[in-house]
């Protein structure tokens, strides 16, 4: 029987051969113990004017209160079906600039969303979210689509300017925008009870035909199997988005390399030491 470092070395190297030539490196369980002063900063800067943030209570302008920490310990699974504010800092999304990067076990920097406080932020139902819903031209030189997203912090305006920018490089790059999977949907995530960030408007799928999602790779007859990582999408696009806002499901152990999604706060967020 191999050894375990053979053994990793094996997945290394499988690893290597499918998201192709660059750096490489597992991105690892960079998030135990959340940097609360850090956290705190990130989210206040990424919203501002909408709340503020005292102790262990967030105080929104209107009166709401929610809860910073409740002191759960959460494993995987519950992280992201009840998570708190604060869990939502558990892990540091790794930008593009970093390189070609295969995330850990469970290692899904974006993924962990407390509900309650996205619904606070753009509406808790599909006609509360429409009222701020505007269409976008998307690549308009060359594929001229439409999508929508929300409104709110203006996410249309910087969708404009990630395609504005697509238009702009090599056509081996922009061909990656030219069949978008979409915008604002109202719907749950695939098997869950979840609302997806695109029921908020605030998410965005740049091609279907070059995704790749970690439930289409997985082991079927073995759910507890490693999920082998795969990608087709440029770091070069991903950081396109990332100036105006948005990760990348790309860094996600159960990836969704087609989606993007805006989280300043994540792109904000570093932990101090």
């Amino acid at each position: 029987m191999m050894d375990h470092p053979g053994r990793l070395m094996l997945r290394l190297l499988f690893a290597l051969a499918i998201v192709g030539t660059g750096r490489f490196a597992y991105a690892g369980n960079a998030g135990d113990g959340v940097d609360q002063p850090a956290a705190k900063a990130a989210l206040l800067k990424a919203y501002p004017g909408l709340f503020t943030i005292s102790g262990n209570v967030l105080s929104w302008t209107d009166g709401t209160t929610m809860m910073w920490d409740d002191g759960k310990a959460r494993d995987a699974d519950a992280l992201l079906e009840s998570p708190d504010i604060e869990d939502m800092f558990r892990y540091v999304y790794p930008r593009a600039a970093e390189g070609a990067l295969v995330p850990a076990e469970d290692f899904d920097p974006g993924r962990i969303r407390n509900e309650p406080f996205f619904e606070k932020l753009y509406g808790a139902s599909a006609a509360e979210v429409g009222k701020h819903i505007a269409n976008v031209k998307w690549l308009p030189k060359l594929g001229k689509k439409t999508v929508q997203v929300t409104k709110v912090f203006g996410i249309n305006d910087r969708l404009g300017k990630v395609s504005a920018a697509l238009e702009a490089v090599p056509a081996e790059l922009s061909r990656y925008g030219l069949k978008p999977g979409g915008g604002f949907v109202w719907r749950p995530i695939a098997g869950t009870d979840r609302l997806s960030v695109h029921s908020f408007g605030a998410a965005f799928d740049i091609n279907v035909g070059f995704s790749d999602y970690w439930y289409n790779n997985r082991n079927k007859t073995n759910p507890k199997a490693h999920i082998p990582f795969k990608n087709r999408i440029p770091l070069e696009i991903v950081e396109l988005f990332e100036k105006n806002g948005f990760i990348w499901g790309g860094r996600w152990y159960h990836y969704d390399t087609m989606h993007f999604e805006y989280r300043p706060e994540l792109l904000l967020y570093k932990k101090s030491g």
